[in-house]
């Protein structure tokens, strides 16, 4: 007699659903498995792990009973060896796949033309992958290899772009990829945001010449910005700047046009105030540094063919105070740059959006867990952060179609999906009979009464 099975539904119920009303899975995967038949149920079973337990691929099998696999449509006879082969496949044919997505996109319409562009980076685990290199790291592991990617997403949420690139990209290279992918599915007169790492001249040129518009932060160069605030303080004096209100800050603003773009310059107090108590923390730190190094300064000694060179710690005295070398004058001040003229708060409350781009990131990296990747060949890579983009896509857009407000966050999310199981019971002498638990109203938000579909209606004939 077989042991009653429990394993977490939510997931499943997510991607049936996304499936019977789109067809997705279909859609973006059709023909690509090759002789592999069980390949689509497979690539349903890595996306619904990403969505629950998010375990490495080897585990997969110890973690999820065979009676998962059967309801997701696979064979018996899976092997930790096809799961790996799935994976490196998705990445092979990441190019086909990934038109595939921009053409689900457009074809339901579901590119907005609001897009908030954003990069970041994922780190390794071993030090042999392809795609691998040292960079800038978002993580703050600069002991591991890295990956960077970059994201596209909509003001509705719906994510509409991916790049994968080696971790030593730049942010302003990466966002000339960028630029050659979103046009495939992007409405032309769409307004692009993103940060002043990939602001440049000749991305914001290439932004224009496809026929999109732009609102991004210049970048702090001290010498800019002074000249910028005198401007905005000229305009303070003629009484022609205008002041609002955003989430209990108060913004002062001018505009001022400069080679066909318009400059927002605005002045924040509470901005000013936080960072310079961020300035003063930094000092004060480097403050208790220096006095640990001089408590335990010592004379070196090198040797040199002349004889010894001693090299003896000389401390620098001053008559006043410290001042603090990192507060530089432009504190409270930053500056918006775009190609729409419009009114400042509008233009300001949209780049204040543009932290949907960041939550996406976010939950890509801790809800879903795309960080640390563990796999080595280029193919399995690009083809793991593919699944996890599409782990993340299947939430967005079931939020979106449900309309609910309440969970953005995909931690808190996949607690509800994993909450909700479905038990298979085997009793002695007895046809086998399902139970669904956890249905909680959160759930009920989502799936509505698609969730019912699983629950065994077969109980009731027979008590």
């Amino acid at each position: 007699m077989k042991n009653n099975k429990t394993y977490p539904l939510g997931a499943l119920v997510m991607i049936d659903k996304i499936e019977k009303n789109f067809g997705f899975f279909n859609i973006i995967f059709k023909e690509i498995g090759g002789k592999m038949k069980d390949f689509l149920p497979l690539i349903k079973f890595h996306v619904n792990n990403k969505l629950t337990h998010s375990v490495s691929v080897n585990q997969m099998l110890n973690t999820y009973p065979e009676e998962m696999l059967k309801k997701l449509g696979a064979k018996n006879n899976t092997s930790s060896r096809k799961l790996y082969r799935v994976v490196e496949r998705t990445g092979k044919y990441y190019p086909i796949l990934f038109d595939r997505f921009q053409y689900f996109i457009k074809k339901n319409k579901l590119a907005d033309k609001k897009q908030f562009i954003d990069f970041s980076s994922s780190y390794f685990e071993g030090k042999k992958a392809e795609l691998g290199e040292f960079g800038f790291t978002r993580d703050h592991r600069r002991d591991k290899k890295q990956i960077t990617f970059g994201i596209s997403t909509g003001m509705n949420d719906i994510p509409t772009a991916l790049t994968i690139q080696k971790g030593n990209v730049q942010d302003k290279k990466h966002m000339e990829i960028m630029l050659k992918i979103i046009p495939k599915v992007i409405p032309k007169e769409s307004l692009l945001m993103y940060d002043a790492g990939a602001n440049t001249k000749k991305n914001k040129k290439k932004i224009r010449k496809l026929g999109y518009h732009y609102l991004t932060r210049k970048a702090k160069k001290v010498k800019k910005y002074k000249k910028l605030e005198s401007y905005l303080k000229e305009k303070i004096n003629e009484k022609q700047v205008e002041y609002f209100e955003i989430n209990d800050r108060h913004y002062s603003c001018v505009k001022k046009t400069e080679e066909k773009e318009i400059l927002y310059i605005m002045f924040c107090p509470e901005l000013y105030e936080s960072e310079i108590k961020a300035k003063e923390r930094r000092l004060e730190k480097n403050i208790e540094k220096g006095n640990k190094i001089l408590k335990r300064r010592k004379k070196e000694k090198y040797p040199t063919e002349k004889g010894w060179v001693e090299l003896i710690p000389h401390l620098q005295k001053t008559l006043f105070s410290i001042e603090n070398p990192y507060i530089n004058g432009i504190e409270g001040l930053f500056i918006l740059e775009s190609s729409v003229d419009e009114e400042p708060e509008k233009m300001l409350r949209l780049y204040k959006d543009r932290d949907k781009a960041e939550k996406f990131v976010r939950n890509l990296k801790e809800g879903i867990e795309l960080r640390p990747i563990r796999h080595w060949s280029k193919w399995a890579i690009i083809g793991m952060i593919f699944l996890c983009f599409l782990a993340n896509f299947l939430i967005c857009l079931s939020l979106f179609l449900s309309e609910s407000s309440t969970m953005k966050n995909a931690k808190l999310l996949k607690k509800f999906l994993i909450n909700l199981t479905l038990t298979v019971v085997y009793p002695k002498d007895r046809f086998r009979f399902c139970i669904l638990s956890n249905v909680s109203p959160q759930i009920l938000e989502i799936f509505g009464d698609f969730v019912w579909k699983y629950q065994d209606n077969s109980l009731n004939l027979r008590w």
